[in-house]
């Protein structure tokens, strides 16, 4: 068979094509390119060279929005957010202009799809600028820019007429310029003396400065205080405040020649002007921030529980603005940024729980939303602003060991909580929804936590070690005095188990051992004494009256009676004529109980005990001259078994005894109730808590 060939205008000087012969294209093998190819000539088929042809590539990349399309998209999101503004006429509103190629190509333009903000979402975000930070949970405003919030937020007003930082202070006399304010820094010898102070008595128990940091800081701006920034100027003045509130009076004479009330007086009006130029209730600024957290803690015995509560709200709100209710790990700030913001908002939120358990109320729902963990336990040295890895926690007691402790204390009481895992309140340890058992089993688990962090460290010899010991076993005391507290049985026909009483009055027992422990100030404790309070004190005494009162005689009484009459040898409010109504309660009961303690005595067939001098102290402040005891005749036999009747029928005779005070007016004013009813009636228990709010003498950072 004759072959037959494809005349091709072959290449000069090479007889081989470019390109494979149809044949072997369609059969996909190879071909050698000649003129026939061999697998054409064995198949005998006809080789023929023809040209591929090659079909165009489809666009896979879509088309970009031009700017002016992405200008009219943003104009109408900001529209349905009720934002008002001219439309531009630079474009028009053809649907060619979205699929046309951009004007200008923006760093938006060359990220891919994936990595665009899209406005429809709501990831959280944080934003931090020139030392102020803003958190968005869910705006979309924080995917349009730094600048850009909500059209109300964004409005433009007169900065003259803004008073909203005086909100929450009563007009006092102090000259506002900012020379005045220039005028009252410290010079460097003095600030120097203040550091050591602060260091020693402050910093443990407020940690939420980092010293060095601050000291650089405070020394350079100090040349030229009229050019230092708001934040910087309120935080200094805070200091300054701090370190004065700790001193004695006849420390503060011997430092400055002037009396601590006066110095007390004038720095913290300074303090407080200076946060109201720092704009502290509108602020970003997270040392803004650490400057209010420092003042509230020196205004504690100024200001109401009430007040208080609410300024330790708008900290709170003021927070969580700023993004510190979030792990800043997981937000990508740098080890300091991020421990330094653990500080402050571990700081606030125990403020806020102190408070809050004050007035017998919750602390603020916003404690529920936060992912913060606890600071490290590290000093000071460990934390610098250039450091790449966070420091490793030092094992033993460091500065910030004391404020750890609260906060896992304060931590711990979620797992009592029956009706929310996120509640945080001392109530929980007394609910009787939660058995006993249990209370104990997790009330051991956190005291052997505690011993194997902290305690096993401990050096007698150091005042700070002595102080987290006294920390951790109070606060375990305090624990279990709630966990087996008669008071969740009131209202119970069964009968309190002895078993129950005896761990309750010993736990009693040693919290005002504690506590005489610290007002003695010895071992080096005196200067720590200033951050303390007397809302616990109080419970602890009513608490151990009642349960000397069921008891009646015993060396465990008579042990009792003395430690009573050293804490009241530290409050002589108690002795006073007028005093407030929390002293004239405690001196009432304090007589009724020792009127019932002498009675049993002589029912038992026992001498008459000599009265304390403390007894005959309150006994002359709160009955008249010629009076005869507080209950003139007292049965020999054994009292009858506490039932609502009697309990009434004791409260009625109180009263009318009262009644009969000519000199005791003061006791007119209160329905103070009978001992016996705090065992029956846990609304006697509410009142008597919101009597000792009232009182006003709380510390916040109360440790126990």
């Amino acid at each position: 068979m004759k072959r037959s060939t494809v005349s091709e205008n072959p290449e000069p000087g090479d007889n081989l094509k470019a390109y494979s012969c149809l044949t072997c294209r369609q059969r996909k093998v190879k071909c050698d390119r000649c003129t026939p190819c061999s697998n054409c000539v064995k198949a005998e088929k006809q080789c023929s060279f023809i040209p591929p042809v090659r079909g165009k590539r489809k666009r896979t990349k879509p088309p970009r929005e031009s700017l002016h399309a992405k200008l009219k998209r943003y104009e109408e999101l900001l529209k349905s957010y009720g934002a008002k503004f001219e439309p531009s006429g630079d474009f028009d509103g053809s649907e060619s202009e979205t699929t046309s190629q951009p004007d200008v190509q923006t760093d938006e333009d060359a990220a891919p799809p994936s990595q665009r903000p899209n406005l429809g979402e709501t990831k959280p975000r944080l934003i931090i600028d020139k030392g102020t930070s803003r958190y968005f949970d869910s705006a979309p405003w924080s995917s349009l820019g730094n600048g850009l919030h909500h059209p109300e937020v964004g409005e433009p007003i007169d900065e003259s007429n803004i008073q909203d930082d005086e909100l929450f202070f009563e007009p006092e006399q102090f000259d506002k310029s900012v020379n005045s304010l220039a005028n009252l820094h410290l010079s460097l010898q003095m600030l120097s003396k203040l550091k050591e102070i602060y260091l020693d008595r402050v910093d443990p128990m407020i940690k939420i400065l980092h010293l060095p940091t601050f000291w650089i800081s405070a020394t350079d701006r100090l040349s030229d205080p009229q050019s230092m920034p708001t934040d910087l100027e309120a935080m200094i003045f805070a200091f300054y405040l701090a370190t004065i509130s700790t001193l004695k009076d006849d420390e503060c004479q011997h430092l400055f020649g002037v009396q601590k009330s006066v110095m007390y007086s004038r720095y913290r009006l300074a303090a407080r002007q200076a946060l109201i130029n720092a704009g502290f209730l509108s602020t970003s600024s997270p040392t803004t921030l650490g400057a209010y957290a420092l003042f509230m803690t020196c205004i504690r015995k100024s200001y109401k529980c009430d007040a208080l509560f609410v300024l330790s709200g708008v900290a709170i709100r003021l927070a969580r603005k700023m993004g510190l209710h979030r792990d800043s790990a997981s937000l990508g700030l740098s080890p300091f940024e991020t421990e330094m913001r653990r500080r402050l908002w571990w700081h606030l939120v125990y403020v806020d729980f102190r408070l809050a358990d004050v007035l017998g109320t919750k602390p603020s729902m916003d404690l529920s939303c936060s992912d913060n963990q606890l600071p490290l336990n590290v000093e000071d040295e460990d934390l610098h602003p250039d450091m790449v890895d966070p420091p490793l926690g030092r094992r033993g007691i460091t500065t910030t060991t004391p404020c750890l402790i609260k906060y896992e204390i304060m931590g711990s009481l979620r797992k009592f909580s029956t009706s929310c895992s996120s509640e945080l309140c001392w109530e929980a340890l007394s609910s009787p929804d939660v058995t006993i058992m249990k209370k104990d089993n997790i009330i051991s688990h956190l005291e052997d936590q505690l011993e194997v962090k902290y305690l096993r460290y401990c050096d007698p010899s150091n005042p700070l070690h002595t102080f987290v010991s006294i920390i951790i076993r109070s606060s375990i005391c305090k624990m279990k005095l709630f966990a087996h507290n008669p008071r969740q049985f009131a209202n119970d026909p069964i009968k309190v188990p002895q078993r129950e009483r005896n761990i309750f009055f010993a736990n009693a027992m040693k919290l005002i051992e504690y506590i005489i422990f610290m007002q003695e100030g010895s071992h080096g404790l005196e200067k720590y004494k200033w951050h303390f309070g007397t809302s616990v004190l109080w419970n602890v005494i009513l608490y151990v009256l009642i349960e000397v009162r069921h008891r009646k005689t015993g060396t465990d009484v008579d042990k009792a009676w003395r430690l009573i009459g050293t804490v009241f040898s530290y409050y002589p409010q108690v002795f006073d004529e007028c005093p407030g109504p929390v002293y004239i309660a405690l001196g009432k009961w304090t007589l009724e109980v020792w009127d019932d303690h002498v009675a049993a005595l002589k029912a038992d067939g026992l001498p008459e005990p000599l009265a304390p001098d403390y007894i005959n102290a309150i006994g002359h402040a709160r009955r008249p001259v010629m009076e005869t005891p507080f209950r003139a005749k007292i049965q020999a036999a054994a009292p009858e078994p506490v039932t609502q009747e009697t309990m009434d029928q004791d409260r009625i005779q109180s009263l009318n005894h009262e009644s009969n005070h000519t000199d005791g007016g003061a006791l007119d004013f209160y329905d103070l109730p009978d001992l016996l009813s705090f065992e029956m009636d846990p609304n006697e228990w509410i009142q008597w808590e919101q009597l000792v709010a009232e009182q006003g003498s709380f510390a916040q950072g109360d440790s126990m």
